[in-house]
């Protein structure tokens, strides 16, 4: 067995288990998660500062660009916060809701959250004027995403709901949502 197929086994079995536990740990997982990312936007500004780059922020021109990066990212993360919440769960994998979520954004992508985090670094990058968060952190942490939701969340989503999300899997697309979506 793999190291990501023991991953997916274990957030599997915690996800199915006591509930107390679970929502013991939720927060936990949810603040080391917030303290991973604000790591890297830490490490974007010790690498600017390192390499003496150049900020590529034009006040007031950069405002718009990061403003359209930002909302929308905003907007599709809390979308599918509410989404989870509304399906009695949380985003945090150990803590998730119980049943397959495949309406509103997640009718379009299977991982619209991803996405909404994607942008919203996007954006922070831009309107801090960071060259490295904007094109070396970011684009670093949608391949570290992409490879952790492949091997690890598909599995454990394989494990949970089987053929409905095999199926909604075939319908959806990973990230990048289709102009149709599943109704």
């Amino acid at each position: 067995m793999s190291l990501f197929e023991r991953i997916s086994n274990l957030i599997f079995r915690v996800a199915k288990g006591n509930s107390k536990t679970r929502w013991f740990y939720t927060p936990v997982v949810g603040f080391l998660f917030l303290v991973f990312l604000s790591l890297i936007v830490i490490a974007a500004i010790l690498t600017d500062k390192w390499l003496n780059l150049p900020s590529i922020s034009y006040l007031p021109w950069t405002l718009i660009p990061a403003f359209l990066l930002l909302v929308p990212g905003l907007v599709l993360y809390s979308w599918t916060i509410k989404q989870f919440i509304a399906a009695r769960g949380t985003p945090v994998p150990i803590n998730p809701p119980q049943k397959l979520i495949i309406t509103g954004v997640y009718s379009y992508s299977r991982n619209p959250m991803l996405m909404g985090i994607f942008l919203i670094f996007f954006g922070i990058g831009v309107i801090m004027g960071s060259l490295s968060l904007t094109v070396l952190y970011t684009p670093l942490l949608i391949l570290v995403f992409y490879f952790q939701v492949t091997k690890i969340e598909e599995r454990e989503m394989e494990l949970k709901f089987g053929q409905e999300y095999l199926d909604y899997k075939k319908r959806v697309p990973r990230f990048l949502p289709k102009i149709s979506a599943y109704k």
